[in-house]
């Protein structure tokens, strides 16, 4: 599993590393939401995308919202089949029903997790995520 960790906070990239270690066999991190779309594209189009992004929402420079409507704008213009979009976990501090729909319904996100997110958490939310 090749996974991004997108967060402005460098200690909760570094938490969320340490979550999935045992189970990504890469994991690549972004500060903000220009980085992860940047990211995102070269490895889509180097033909070795991402399985998972781990995707903050209030970010510098592009926040999750953008990045991920950016994200899945890319995966169109390159004609990946719709139910082989990259699988996306929205980790939040934000839990008000604005932010949750904007990630599911404008983003397509496939799971929204709220901060501080456990390892158990986590591992809950993978579980239930075809990847």
């Amino acid at each position: 599993m090749k996974v991004l960790i997108v967060d402005d906070d460098l200690a909760n990239r570094v938490v969320l590393q340490s979550f999935l270690r045992d189970k990504a066999s890469r994991i690549n991190m972004a500060a903000n939401g220009e980085e992860a779309v940047q990211a995102f594209v070269m490895a889509l189009d180097e033909q070795a995308p991402y399985t998972l992004i781990l995707m903050d929402i209030i970010m510098p420079v592009m926040d999750g919202h953008g990045a991920l409507e950016t994200i899945r704008e890319a995966e169109k213009d390159r004609g990946v089949s719709p139910g082989s979009e990259v699988k996306v976990i929205m980790v939040s501090c934000l839990e008000d029903q604005k932010n949750v729909c904007q990630a599911f319904f404008h983003g397509m996100a496939t799971c929204y997790l709220t901060k501080p997110l456990s390892k158990e958490g986590l591992e809950t939310a993978l579980s239930g995520i075809s990847l």
